[in-house]
């Protein structure tokens, strides 16, 4: 693809991302300890979605993941920490490293925002004909593994996180949803 294209395309994507982020912050203005799309949102999914052999990240590894300061995250994890959402381990051999992890009531609060901001997409979608939850649901399908492959090469791109989109909520989830919702019509 030639330098043009390239431009148009990535316009056409700033386009579509400045529209999809205004619509996130106004569809899912939930009223709760945290806002869907906050920083501490983001450490929670991010926490919640590491693998059970290793339940925890060092503060070093949850800074870089986010692309904030340590100084940041220790303001952060403070304030989560109060809300009993995360809990500060410190490793056994190493009392220097701390580890962090979400906490059940974080796990709980973070699943109470994820249905409550399904209730608001299904609310949104209902608006939608049949026709255009299939075309909602093909174009999501198509994007995700595009997305997924422009955030592996994020670390090349000083600024971007390279965690992948397709984390917490799940593009799987969210077909599910586009399928059961336009079979219930």
């Amino acid at each position: 693809m030639d330098d043009k294209q390239n431009q148009l395309a990535g316009m056409a994507f700033l386009d579509f991302t400045v529209r999809f982020f205004t619509m996130v912050k106004n569809l899912y203005r939930h009223e709760n300890q945290i806002r869907a799309h906050s920083l501490a949102f983001q450490t929670l999914i991010d926490l919640d979605s590491l693998p059970a052999d290793r339940p925890c990240m060092t503060m070093s590894e949850l800074a870089e993941n986010l692309k904030i300061t340590k100084q940041q995250l220790t303001k952060l994890v403070n304030d989560l920490e109060e809300k009993q959402l995360v809990e500060r381990l410190h490793d056994k051999t190493n009392r220097r490293l701390v580890n962090i992890s979400i906490t059940t009531e974080g796990r709980m609060l973070l699943e109470q925002l994820k249905n409550a901001m399904l209730q608001t997409t299904l609310g949104a979608l209902s608006g939608l004909s049949d026709g255009e939850i299939q075309q909602l649901k093909q174009a999501l399908t198509a994007i995700t593994p595009l997305i997924v492959k422009m955030t592996q090469n994020a670390d090349a791109v000083p600024g971007l996180s390279s965690s992948t989109p397709d984390e917490g909520m799940g593009n799987d989830r969210v077909c599910r949803t586009l399928d059961s919702l336009s079979l219930g019509k």
